[in-house]
């Protein structure tokens, strides 16, 4: 064919696809036998092309749902926030031309429904029932590499938009629907561009192949690579405050989560199933099986394959669906077989394509749409009465509040009530001093009679999120008989655990608050939680004559350490306590010397005062009460830290994306990011600290010589999760810390070892044998003589298949009883014990020269919340859970786990801030112009 012929035919091909036939075909192929508003644009004829021939790029969509916008009243945009990139967050509110001039009004009753003490008499209730349009939240795209749900939601708002037929009107008469198009912009679009750079000529329809799966780094998250569906409560990101803020001033009846999952798979909607969270309402239940057999109903008539239940649970209430449920919301979630905006070849033959992908997401939203509109009244009737029923049984569950003493840490106490409050929990501050008769907390079996300090928090529970506070708080989440049945026979069989997520996450542990739950509602006068303004603490004696003095317990003084680091001044930390104009300070406390530093730095303390709400006391003598003089060798000079991190497709991207995001947004710190396979050729003397997150690095660092030449020439190595484990593998020679499974026949050598430790600094003198003078021991006092019982030993097969068989019931997720060294510059600010998240099938052994700063509790104290077998808890018992080792002049820090799981467990935390602010100058011996 001559190349004129060939330009004719694509241009008549390209008239046929822009032709009104051709994009017409969209609208009898999403929705046979509608009929729509011609003078709306339509997503075929607006993108010029049928809709789902390709996935629609951000500015495509925005672009998009401005242009329906501004072409009807039926549809208004809301931006609410911007992605950690920079893109607005927005969605679309749609419904009649009736119900959309009087949205203040409908918002307005629909929080008195929310908030039955708003409500006057049942009769209101009732005409409220009555009245007002349910408010139904669809949400697509939460995770960036799942993109069938955006592609449907330009169908979805067109159809509410344009459609003239008799469902979509009542649907528009009945609900009020607000249309979340992508709920992380940041990773869709990182998942586009690299599909998109891939893609050619020709289609591929391996699900393996980078033109559907992408690259590095993953596009599941977003811009920190963190999973949004984790973080309904955490709030660490701001497209989830986004989302947040809305719903609570919408307070929806029914929510729909559309997702994505394996290519190979069908199609799955609700119901979940066990575990569901014990908070989550019968009638929430109830509502799942309307639904479900209504969208069954609309599968049905296409001869759609789909299921439900089977591996969706609902336990955990960071999820979409478990948050909103908590909430009050009908939450239903959907999970299509992905496709990555092309097609997928199937198993047994069949290319499902995206076209068909998005057809599926399209027509569970309308069913379900359909479904709501249809029990509208009864919906909103069921959602008040849940909302009453949080109220009225308060008064007899046994725990009736939470009390929260800020003393140790205020501004990691106040931290936590914003995200509390961000979520619409009451939150009340006490004015003065109270006592109450019957309180706990998390270490404790029984409850006692404790004395709180005025401005403590108080959260009553007879309010009407109940049921999210106390999901969210509890302190021990319990799973149902059947369920840990159901669990440990598929251990047992070898089938593995049936958890699809962590069994506990309550914030009070994963912040180390001082929280007490109460069984009596406190009879006190409380003032409404204000922010953390609150925490605000002024510097004293701004213009000293030494220096200046930090209080390092509270978190404002990692912040404000960082900020000292990044502009270079000289600060140290005291290795000892030490008395101060009647003031006792605690180990960690930071001395800033005047005459160790430039003029600037005392406007410089000042403002860092303001920023970051530290304590601050300007000091004029370096003579202490009693204690080391601030003048002395107990104040240990800090080193700038340096850092640079690991990153790369062998490394686990949650574990990089925790760390980075906690440097960089809670620290506001600099971090150089190496690509693992540039390690090999980066300069490493740029850098005293190198984190390795979670990861595989048998490839990467090989026989790691030259790291370990950098460590032993100063350096600071900090490792977590998988990578410590690559550092303790007896085979690297990199670590004294073992895992356990490679050191069963060395019981013996770490038993009388931990006998050591625990009797350091516990002896009883008998000053007359130190002299001498008499031998109080006599042989019949040796309870360990020839005629004790000594334990069987076992052989190295029985040692290894019992360690084998207790692996099987290793913890997904559980709290444990770290206790810490005090003494240890690691534990500065902290106290002496923490609860820790465990979720590995690895156990660290340590013994001196090893410092073991963090170990876990024996068997019978180990647990704290959450699953966790007693062949774990033996298993676990007596574990090294953080250590500092010397390599030269430098030196190792090895976390078990993650030290800052999804941004939430601030205790563990501030192990790791330490460890990255403290260790250079602790732990290691640099050249002075490193």
């Amino acid at each position: 064919m001559c190349s004129s012929s060939k330009m004719l035919l694509t241009i008549f091909s390209v008239i046929l696809l822009l032709s009104p036939f051709a994009l017409a075909d969209d609208a009898s192929y999403f929705y046979p036998g509608g009929s729509h508003d011609t003078g709306i644009i339509s997503p075929a004829e607006f993108l010029g092309h049928p809709l789902a021939e390709r996935a629609s790029k951000y500015e495509e969509v925005k672009a998009y749902f401005t242009a329906l916008a501004a072409e009807s009243s039926r549809m208004i945009l809301v931006e609410d926030g911007e992605s950690h990139e920079g893109r607005p967050m927005f969605y679309a509110i749609i419904s009649s031309e009736k119900n959309m001039s009087r949205l203040n009004t409908i918002k307005s009753d629909i929080q008195k429904l929310a908030d039955p003490r708003l409500v006057e008499s049942a009769s209101e209730a009732e005409s409220l029932a009555l009245e007002t349009p349910a408010i139904t939240w669809i949400l697509y795209t939460i995770h960036g590499n799942e993109v069938s749900g955006t592609e449907s939601s330009l169908q979805c708002a067109w159809q509410l938009v344009a459609g003239n037929d008799e469902t979509t009107r009542k649907i528009r008469d009945e609900l009020v629907v607000c249309l979340y198009p992508m709920q992380n912009p940041d990773g869709r679009e990182r998942y586009l561009n690299q599909v998109f750079q891939w893609n050619g000529p020709v289609a591929n329809n391996d699900y393996q192949s980078m033109q559907l799966a992408g690259d590095w780094p993953p596009t599941r998250g977003n811009h920190y690579l963190f999973d949004l569906n984790r973080d309904w409560f955490l709030l660490a990101h701001p497209e989830s405050r986004a989302r947040v803020k809305a719903l609570i001033e919408w307070m929806p009846q029914l929510v729909i989560d559309a997702h994505e999952m394996g290519s190979y798979d069908t199609y799955l909607f609700s119901p979940p199933r066990e575990p569901i969270n014990t908070h989550i309402n019968r009638s929430i239940r109830k509502w799942w099986r309307v639904f479900a057999d209504e969208q069954a109903q609309a599968f049905n008539s296409y001869g759609w394959s789909y299921y439900t239940g089977e591996w969706n649970e609902s336990w955990y209430p960071g999820y979409t669906t478990s948050w909103t449920s908590c909430l009050g919301a009908v939450s239903i979630l959907y999970e299509q077989a992905l496709t990555g905006g092309t097609q997928v070849k199937r198993p047994d033959g069949a290319v499902l394509t995206f076209r068909e992908a998005v057809h599926h997401q399209f027509v569970s939203s309308m069913a379900n749409l359909k479904t709501a509109a249809n029990n509208r009244r009864a919906l909103l009737s069921d959602f008040h009465a849940m909302k009453k029923e949080s109220l009225t049984s308060a008064a007899k569950a046994k725990v009736k509040a939470y009390i929260v003493d800020p003393s140790k840490n205020p501004t990691r106490a106040a931290n936590l009530m914003e995200k509390l409050a961000f979520q619409g929990i009451e939150i009340g501050r006490a004015s003065e001093e109270f006592t109450l008769s019957k309180v706990r907390d998390a270490w404790s079996e029984k409850p006692a009679k404790t004395t709180f300090p005025a401005g403590s928090y108080v959260i009553r529970l007879d309010q009407p999120l109940r049921p999210l506070a106390e999901a969210i708080l509890e302190f021990d989440p319990r799973l149902s008989t059947e369920v840990l049945k159901d669990e440990r026979d598929s251990l047992e069989k070898g089938r593995g655990s049936k958890m699809y997520e962590v069994s506990t996450w309550s914030l009070f542990l994963a912040f180390d608050v001082d929280a007490y739950e109460s069984y009596s509602l406190p009879d006190l006068t409380t003032e409404p939680f204000q922010g953390m303004v609150d925490t605000q603490l002024k510097i004293e004696n701004s213009r000293p004559g030494f220096g200046y003095l930090l209080d390092y317990n509270d978190d404002s003084a990692v912040l404000a350490l960082f900020r000292l680091h990044a502009k270079d001044y000289n600060v140290r930390s005291a290795i000892k306590p030490f008395v101060l104009g009647g003031k006792k300070y605690d180990r960690g406390t930071l001395l800033i010397r005047l005459n160790e530093n430039p003029a600037e730095i005392v406007d410089d303390v000042a403002a860092i005062a303001r920023e970051t709400g530290v304590s601050v006391l300007g000091i004029d003598t370096a003579l202490s009460d009693s204690g080391p003089d601030l003048g002395g060798r107990q104040f240990r000079l800090l080193v700038k830290p340096k850092i640079a991190m690991i990153a790369g497709p062998s490394i686990s991207s949650y574990s990089f994306g925790s760390m980075w995001y906690h440097l960089e947004q809670d620290l506001g710190y600099r971090c150089s990011l190496l690509y693992e396979s540039h390690f090999s050729w980066r300069d490493l003397r740029k850098y005293n600290v190198i984190i390795l997150p979670s990861g595989s690095y048998n490839s990467l660092l090989g026989k790691a010589e030259r790291l370990k030449d950098w460590v032993r020439d100063g350096g600071t190595l900090i490792t977590a999760g998988s990578a410590s484990v690559y550092v303790a593998d007896k085979d690297r020679g990199f670590s004294k810390v073992r895992i356990l499974r490679q050191s069963l026949e060395d019981n013996d050598l770490y038993s009388r070892a931990l006998t050591r430790e625990d009797n350091a600094g516990k002896s009883v003198v008998d000053s007359l044998s130190v002299w001498g003078i008499s031998d109080t021991k006599k042989p019949s006092d040796d309870k360990n003589g020839e005629d004790a019982e000594k334990p069987k030993k076992l052989s190295k097969e029985e040692r290894e298949e019992l360690d084998s068989a207790r692996r099987l019931f290793r913890p997904f997720g559980a709290y444990v009883n770290a206790a810490l060294d005090a003494e240890h510059w690691l534990s500065f600010g902290i106290g002496t014990r923490m609860p820790a998240l465990l979720g590995s099938s690895y156990a660290f052994r340590a013994k001196s020269p090893v410092e073991t700063v963090a170990r876990l509790s024996d068997a019978s104290s180990i647990r704290v919340s959450g699953l966790f077998w007693p062949e774990a808890r033996e298993r676990w018992s007596r574990s090294a859970y953080a250590t500092r080792e010397s390599m030269g002049r430098g030196q190792v820090i090895l976390f078990a786990e993650e030290p800052f799981f999804r941004a939430y467990n601030y205790g563990t935390a501030r192990l790791l801030d330490n460890a990255i602010a403290l260790g250079p100058g602790f732990g290691s011996s640099q050249p002075v112009d490193w």
